[in-house]
């Protein structure tokens, strides 16, 4: 993950705002996906995204090395999460659902959320960083400042906890998968 920004962060650090656009575009996805884990929010994960492209915007400059990047956007992301988490916790469910398979889809997905949410922060923090973000243990470790063998009992403690309270829908799963255009 590190290698793909190396390039456009030397760009962004040495260039002009062109530059520094160039690589906002690029790290946007990851830092939406990363706050939407973390807020379950569409306009919370956007408003903390914005955040972090804006601390990224203001002080590219300062970063020593582009190989940092990575870890040091991360934390930033992660921070302007947690402060929006913070000031204003709100979760919005837009549903239109079309048909039932769509409807059992969007339900199976709010349950996954749910589940997600019920996880202590730090375990759905790791989780987020390692799925969404597509970070290493060690990255993840780097960002929140713990050990990387305190991200993956994080992130084995989340699995498990969420087998547990996930494993209906394993069964729900296989019964669509049965029965003929997932009709019940």
């Amino acid at each position: 993950m590190t290698r793909l920004f190396v390039p456009l962060v030397e760009a962004a650090r040495s260039g002009g705002v062109s530059e520094l656009e160039a690589l906002v575009r690029a790290v946007w996805p990851y830092a939406y996906r990363i706050s939407q884990s973390i807020l379950h929010d569409r306009a919370l994960a956007e408003d903390a995204a914005q955040e972090a492209c804006a601390v990224l915007f203001r002080h590219i400059k300062r970063l020593r090395a582009a190989p940092a990047f990575t870890v040091w956007f991360y934390r930033i992301v992660v921070r302007e999460a947690l402060a929006i988490r913070k000031r204003a916790f709100a979760t919005t469910i837009e549903l239109e659902p079309s048909s039932s398979s769509l409807l059992d889809d969007v339900l199976t997905r709010i349950e996954v959320l749910d589940a997600l949410m019920e996880l202590p922060a730090p375990q759905r923090v790791c989780v987020a960083l390692s799925v969404c973000g597509e970070m290493s243990s060690r990255e993840i470790g780097a960002v929140l400042e713990i050990s990387d063998s305190t991200v993956r009992f994080h992130i084995m403690r989340a699995r498990r906890t969420l087998e547990k309270s996930l494993s209906h829908l394993n069964e729900h799963i296989r019964s669509r998968e049965e029965t003929p255009d997932g009709a019940a």
